[in-house]
């Protein structure tokens, strides 16, 4: 048996100091319960890249968090991230996406209340 130094949860950060590896299919977090052989916890798993895989050959697995049979998973300490940091970066995201600066959100009720009414405009049956 081997160990990865800080290995933690996906889902919530709990460490998984006695957790044996290589781990198994139905391993689970004894915080949370959330399956652990799965991509979120692999180092292969990249939202950015084909079938959010690394792994050239493994096979395609469609739900990220739900325990898999794929045997090229190696988990990856860094895999837990705190929800404010993924809500910010979720966040950063969007703003660049549409031009926002990042004083967004942040505007006046007479900004909110114009952005209603331009989109119940758009939306407007005539």
């Amino acid at each position: 048996m081997h160990k990865i130094d800080n290995l933690r949860c996906w889902r919530c950060g709990q460490a998984l100091d006695d957790e044996p590896l290589p781990l198994a299919r139905a391993a689970a977090c004894g915080q949370c319960g959330a399956d652990l052989h799965v991509c979120r916890l692999c180092e292969f798993f990249d939202p950015g890249v084909a079938n959010e895989c690394r792994e050239p050959v493994a096979e395609r697995v469609v739900n990220k968090v739900r325990a898999n049979f794929c045997g090229y998973l190696k988990p990856r300490p860094d895999a837990y991230a705190a929800p404010d940091a993924a809500r910010g970066e979720a966040a950063r995201g969007l703003e660049a996406l549409f031009g926002l600066d990042s004083g967004a959100g942040k505007g006046s009720p007479d900004d909110s209340s114009a952005a209603r009414s331009a989109l119940d405009a758009l939306f407007r049956k005539d």
